[in-house]
């Protein structure tokens, strides 16, 4: 090679020995710069990992969230339904988060139920799981839900360590999940229970039924639901068990093939247990003029008789004999009163029987345990035929709670009347009668409750 003093052997070999210095420049670069890539990288793939594992945690954490929302609220509402009216006992309100207690192992309370709940998904201790409860309105959470008797909201919160993100100083990571449920007001206001019956529900003749509220019918059969003649019925809601037989189409459609469902008043307590000790026996004023009652225990029951009977406010317990009236020249009159109708060995059971066209206005009380309940007959009471009569004039504002009984009913004023729920064996219209539900005047809403999840 010209310019060289090296043979040309020799000079070849002098190259392959120190090798190309671009070459090894260019690689250098290579090796540092995939050096400087594979860190993010790695941190890349390790977050995506982490992302994907606190995604699982979060999952898990909201499970059990609402798992201790909703033990809480099922757990209460079969103690204690819709008859909570104040806070402290077995009612825990908490207007702040409140950590739940740790390793519960038997829960003294609705909510420390909720909380175990939490604590068999995993979840466990003061600093994981809070809650927050109260009565009435809202859960703060969910304030577009509708106004509860009761309502709880459960907190999980989770801190997770990282693994492969870590890298890149990513040390932990913290996951949260919130559930509110509560105690609100049944969109049906009709139950007829009877699991078999047809027409457990029955509109006939020329009787209408308007109703603002939904009509649940436990029956299987497939006329569990029926009307005939020029019967007319009219709601928002139908839920139906079995099936419907009417003789023109209803709207909306109903709802059939439904669950059946279990007594919705099953945890009011009663009013009074035998022994009895009688204030009055075989009430009938029939030589007074327009006499005024006061609450107590009637055994024998009352009689109005042709005669007007004021009642004061309060409880009467009718011991054998019902309520009874006979005709239009009877007049019963009463405002925040409730009819316990039960028996003991001396006086036989007898079921409530107001004349079709005797005047009638009664109002259950809008406080107290007995808030909204108007007509409560014993749950061990023998199957009877009850009758409320006054037409289409009558007030009977409240609950008509009478599981055993078939009942017949010949009319209820919607003018005077703000609302009317009614339980019954079955069900019977006979004149013309609209059910209101402005539960305005109660506390808690509907006495007839439901358990829902608000969020």
């Amino acid at each position: 090679m010209a310019g060289s003093n090296l043979p040309q052997a020799n000079l070849w070999e002098a190259i392959v020995q120190t090798g190309n210095p671009r070459l090894d420049s260019r690689s250098g670069q290579i090796a540092i710069m995939l050096a400087l890539c594979l860190v993010p990288l790695f941190g890349v793939v390790g977050l995506v990992t982490d992302i994907g594992y606190m995604r699982f945690i979060k999952m898990s954490a909201q499970t059990a969230a609402e798992a201790a929302a909703m033990a809480t609220i099922d757990d209460m509402h079969a103690t204690l339904g819709g008859a909570i009216t104040s806070c402290g006992g077995g009612v825990v309100c908490a207007s702040t988060a409140t950590a739940c207690t740790a390793n519960i192992t038997t829960p003294t309370n609705s909510v420390q139920r909720g909380c175990m709940y939490a604590q068999k998904h995993g979840f466990n201790g003061s600093n994981q799981v809070t809650y927050q409860s109260g009565i009435g309105g809202t859960p703060p959470t969910a304030t577009g839900a509708a106004s509860a008797s009761y309502w709880v909201t459960f907190r999980v919160i989770q801190t997770v360590p990282q693994m492969f993100s870590a890298v890149v100083g990513n040390t932990s990571g913290i996951v949260a999940a919130r559930s509110s449920a509560a105690i609100l007001g049944a969109s049906d206001c009709v139950y007829a229970m009877n699991p078999n019956q047809s027409g457990a529900l029955q509109i006939g003749g020329s009787a209408s039924l308007t109703s603002s509220c939904g009509l649940f019918v436990n029956s299987n059969n497939t006329s569990a639901l029926g009307t005939n003649g020029g019967g007319t019925l009219t709601a928002p809601e139908y839920d139906v068990v079995g099936g419907v037989s009417t003789h023109y189409t209803l709207t909306p459609s109903p709802n059939t093939g439904v669950s059946p469902t279990t007594d919705p008043l099953s945890y009011l307590p009663v009013p009074a247990s035998p022994p009895y000790t009688c204030d009055y026996t075989n009430y009938s004023a029939s030589n007074w003029s327009n006499p005024t009652l006061s609450a107590g225990v009637y055994c024998g029951g009352i009689n109005v008789g042709n005669n007007t009977f004021t009642l004061n406010p309060g409880t009467y317990i009718l011991v054998g004999g019902g309520l009874s009236t006979q005709s239009s020249n009877s007049t019963i009159t009463g405002t925040g009163v409730t009819f316990y109708n039960t028996y003991d060995s001396t006086y036989a059971y007898a079921p409530i029987s107001i004349a079709a066209n005797s005047n009638v206005t009664l109002k259950a009380p809008n406080s107290g345990t007995y808030a909204g309940i108007l007509f409560f007959e014993d749950r061990s009471a023998p199957a009877s035929s009850d009758t409320y009569g006054g037409g289409s004039s009558a007030v009977y504002q409240g609950v008509i709670y009478a599981k055993n009984a078939a009942i017949t009913m010949y009319g209820n004023s919607s003018i005077n009347t703000k609302y009317t729920l009614i339980v019954a064996d079955t069900i019977s219209l006979v004149g013309s009668t609209a059910l209101n539900s402005d539960y305005s005047l109660l506390p808690n809403g509907s006495p007839i409750t439901r358990i829902a999840m608000v969020e």
